[in-house]
C-alpha cells in the first residue's frame, strides 16, 4: 500500500505545478458475495477492483475524473481530464481542498489481518450452516435464503496541501431472511444478521436461530383497536428511524433548509434519555476510519446530549460555508466518486435495562420487530408514519402476534417521547453504520380497528 501513496502523492505534486488545487485517492478493495437457497450455492462472486480518482479544483471550480489502470499515460490522460472539467465548471468559494492535520495512531481495530487467508469453502460453509440453523430453530420455517459477504479495503490518498495518508479495513457480515408458516397457512418473515470487521466474530447459528425467532414470533396475527399506547422498537427498526434521523443532522441539510431540526441548535429536542453520536472513532466500528475521504482526521461528534441538539456533521466545504471546522465526514462511495457529507457510525447511545425490562414496564402497547413503507419517515418534514408488525404487549407480558397496524408520529414526538433505552446495542450497514438498542417511546398513536 505504500507505493500507492506514493503515486498519489507523486501525482498531485505534478498537477499542481500548474497552479491548481489536486487530491488523488487510490482505492484497492476484494469482495466476496455467496447466496445459498434450499442448501444450494446459487452465486458465488469474487470481485477485486482498483482505482485512481482525481479532483482539480481551479478558483472554485471542480473536476474530477478516475481511472482503473495505473500506467504512466493512462493517468496523465485522467489528470488532464480533471483539469479540463474544471475549465468548465461553475466555480463556487466554498470549495477547496482541506490542509493536513495530525492523524492519531490509535488502533480503531477495524483491520482483520486473517480474512484474507480464510478459505473460500469455510465461507460457504458459514452461509449454510447459518440456513441450517434457521431450519433447525423451528419446524414452521420453511424457506430460507442466506447470504455471506465480506470486503478487504485499503485506501491512500494525498493533496498539494500536504495532506497524504492510507490505512486499511475489512468488513464481514451474514444474513438470512427467512418464512415460517403455520398450520392455518399464516406466513411471517423474519431477519437475522451478524456483522463484524472480523470474520471469526460472526456466528451461523446466531443468524439462523434470529431469523427463524422473528419469522414464527409474528404467526397467526390479527391486529388490535386504534388506540395510543408505548411501542417497544427493535434494535433493527429503531435503526431505521435513526438513519432518516441521521440525515436531518448534516451541515448540508441545515444550510439547504432540509431538515425538520433547522433553527433548533442548542434547544431540547428530546428526553434526557435520548443522547445521539456520529463516532468514526469507535473502536470495531463498521464505518470507523482514521480519516475521511478528503483526510481530514475523523471525530466523535455528539449530536444531542441527553435531549440537547448540539452539533451536526461537516465535510470541508459544509464547514467552509458554516465558518466552522469539518468533523471528518466527507464519505467517498469508491474512487469513481466525489466526497460526499455522510455519516460514519450513528448510533443513539445505550442504557442499562435489558429488552425484557423495557417490555415488562410497558402497561400496553405493541413490540416492534417490522416495519413498511418506511417512505413515510421524512426528514425535512419531520412526518413519521409506517404500516407495522409485532407482539402485542399487555400488563409487561407479550401476549399475542399483531400485524395491519400503522403506527403514526413526528419524529420531533418520538424523540420527545422516548422513555427506555435498552442495553443492546446493534449496529446495521444502513448509509454508513447505523446503531441502536431497544427504545421505548411512548404516547405514539397505533392504528389498528375502529
Amino acid at each position: 500500500m505504500t507505493h500507492y501513496l506514493e503515486l498519489a502523492k507523486d501525482v498531485v505534486n505534478k498537477i499542481a505545478a500548474q497552479g491548481v488545487e489536486a487530491e488523488a485517492i487510490i482505492v484497492d478493495e476484494r469482495s466476496t458475495e455467496i447466496r445459498v437457497d434450499q442448501g444450494q450455492i446459487e452465486q458465488l462472486a469474487q470481485n477485486g477492483s482498483k482505482g485512481m480518482g482525481i479532483r482539480v479544483i481551479d478558483g472554485g471550480r471542480v473536476g474530477y475524473a478516475y481511472t482503473s489502470d495505473f500506467s504512466d499515460r493512462a493517468v496523465e490522460e485522467t489528470a488532464r481530464a480533471a483539469l479540463e472539467l474544471a475549465q468548465i465548471a461553475t466555480p463556487d468559494d466554498f470549495r477547496g481542498l482541506p490542509d493536513p492535520q495530525p492523524i492519531s495512531e490509535e488502533d480503531l481495530e477495524i483491520f482483520d489481518p486473517k480474512l484474507d487467508s480464510v478459505p473460500t469453502d469455510a465461507k460457504i460453509d458459514l452461509a449454510l450452516n447459518a440456513e441450517k440453523a434457521a431450519f433447525a430453530a423451528d419446524p414452521r420455517v420453511f424457506n430460507a435464503q442466506s447470504n455471506y459477504g465480506d470486503a478487504i479495503i485499503h485506501v491512500s490518498i494525498a493533496n498539494s496541501r500536504g495532506v497524504a495518508a492510507s490505512y486499511s479495513r475489512t468488513a464481514a457480515y451474514g444474513y438470512i431472511f427467512c418464512t415460517a408458516r403455520d398450520d392455518a397457512g399464516d406466513q411471517a418473515q423474519g431477519l437475522g444478521m451478524d456483522v463484524s470487521n472480523f470474520y471469526n466474530e460472526l456466528s451461523a447459528d446466531r443468524i439462523g436461530q434470529e431469523a427463524a425467532q422473528k419469522a414464527v414470533l409474528t404467526l397467526g396475527a390479527t391486529t388490535v383497536k386504534t388506540q395510543t399506547g408505548s411501542v417497544v422498537l427493535d434494535p433493527f427498526i429503531m435503526a431505521q428511524l435513526l438513519a432518516t434521523l441521521s440525515m436531518a443532522m448534516t451541515g448540508e441539510a441545515m444550510q439547504r433548509g432540509r431538515s425538520f431540526l433547522v433553527d433548533k441548535l442548542g434547544q431540547e429536542i428530546g428526553t434526557d434519555k435520548v443522547t445521539l453520536l456520529d463516532n468514526a472513532r469507535l473502536k470495531r466500528g463498521l464505518n470507523s476510519a482514521p480519516f475521511d475521504g478528503e483526510g481530514v482526521p475523523t471525530s466523535a461528534t455528539r449530536l444531542v446530549d441527553e435531549g440537547m441538539f448540539q452539533n451536526v456533521i461537516y465535510d470541508t466545504y459544509t464547514a467552509k460555508r458554516a465558518g466552522t471546522k469539518s468533523t471528518g465526514n466527507a464519505q467517498r462511495d469508491s474512487h469513481r466518486t466525489l466526497p460526499r457529507l455522510g455519516g460514519s457510525n450513528f448510533y443513539i447511545q445505550p442504557g442499562n435495562e435489558s429488552p425484557e425490562d423495557i417490555i415488562a414496564g410497558v402497561e400496553h402497547g405493541i413490540y416492534v420487530t417490522r416495519i413498511m413503507q418506511t417512505g413515510g419517515i421524512n426528514p425535512v418534514t419531520g412526518d413519521c408514519s409506517m404500516a407495522a408488525s409485532g407482539v402485542w404487549i399487555e400488563n409487561g407480558k407479550l401476549t399475542h402476534p399483531v400485524n395491519g397496524v400503522t403506527l403514526a408520529t413526528t419524529l420531533p414526538d418520538l424523540l420527545r417521547n422516548v422513555t427506555a433505552v435498552g442495553s443492546d446495542l446493534r449496529f446495521v450497514p444502513f448509509f454508513g453504520a447505523i446503531g441502536s438498542p431497544t427504545v421505548r417511546v411512548d404516547n405514539m398513536t397505533i392504528g389498528g380497528t375502529v
